[in-house]
């Protein structure tokens, strides 16, 4: 548990001393309980910065996933949206206080974040290219040059892993498309429901897209070491919300928004 070093903290440190004194060195059982009561109640209403590493409108998915959990949790959130990288970052340094949705074993090269154990999202590894270049699994990519999201590590490591001509990391899909488009780039890796996103407010073209993922992940909430006293709590809010339907709900209400937006320009690859 954190608890901050504030006026608070520092009144029970003076308090509890001379209680005992008063006491006998016995303290009554009593004030004990309302004594760590309050350090309890302190500590929770601590406002903690979680993070999204993911884009517009995905993000409103998760801050609507993540907010709810919280809420049930009784745990104060600041939701924000930053650039994947600089969100792992600032989550492992701790200069926020956790990641929203990562993959299951982000924590081996961030080790300062501790897992909330309840998957709240997937992320669909698809591919979008000019042409449709027959891509079946990822070591096909190793004859073309590749584009993928700064930060996004599923993609990152499917295409250092493919070893292919070249990979090209940025900071957002706009300009990995305008990279296809100009052919600097043969293919992007990427998250479907982002690459549709995109396709929800630009008029591309001609442009082609997967609709097998490449690979699927579950994905799960973070809390930086600091925290994890709290993990317990929040693992029983978000399994409250698979349980009564509440996580279900709040999906299909994104996805059914995003589908009706989705521009027909798009072809999409079945085999």
């Amino acid at each position: 548990m954190c608890v901050q070093k504030n006026k608070l903290v520092l009144y029970l440190g003076v308090l509890v001393p001379k209680i005992l004194k008063i006491k006998g060195g016995k303290m009554d059982k009593f004030i004990i309980i309302f004594i760590l009561t309050l350090s309890f109640l302190h500590a929770t209403e601590q406002e903690l910065r979680i993070n999204s590493g993911f884009t517009f409108p995905e993000t409103n998915l998760l801050k609507s996933i993540v907010t709810e959990g919280f809420k049930r949790a009784n745990i104060p959130l600041k939701f924000q949206t930053l650039p994947p990288q600089r969100s792992l970052l600032n989550s492992n340094l701790g200069i926020d206080d956790g990641e929203a949705a990562r993959i299951f074993d982000i924590n081996k090269l961030y080790p300062n974040l501790v897992r909330v154990c309840v998957p709240i999202h997937s992320i669909d590894i698809v591919l979008l290219s000019k042409e449709n270049l027959h891509i079946k699994e990822p070591s096909d990519l190793k004859n073309y040059n590749v584009g993928v999201l700064r930060g996004v590590k599923i993609a990152e490591s499917i295409a250092e892993k493919a070893k292919p001509l070249s990979i090209t990391r940025a900071t957002n899909y706009l300009m990995l498309i305008k990279m296809l488009n100009n052919h600097r780039i043969d293919v992007i890796i990427g998250s479907k429901i982002a690459l549709l996103s995109i396709f929800s407010e630009i008029k591309e073209q001609g442009l082609f897209m997967t609709l097998k993922p490449i690979m699927s992940l579950p994905l799960y909430t973070y809390l930086h070491k600091k925290h994890k006293a709290l993990i317990p709590q929040l693992e029983k809010a978000y399994n409250s919300m698979m349980k009564d339907g509440t996580h279900k709900k709040i999906q299909n209400l994104f996805l059914n928004n995003l589908q009706k937006k989705i521009s027909v320009n798009i072809k999409i690859i079945n085999d």
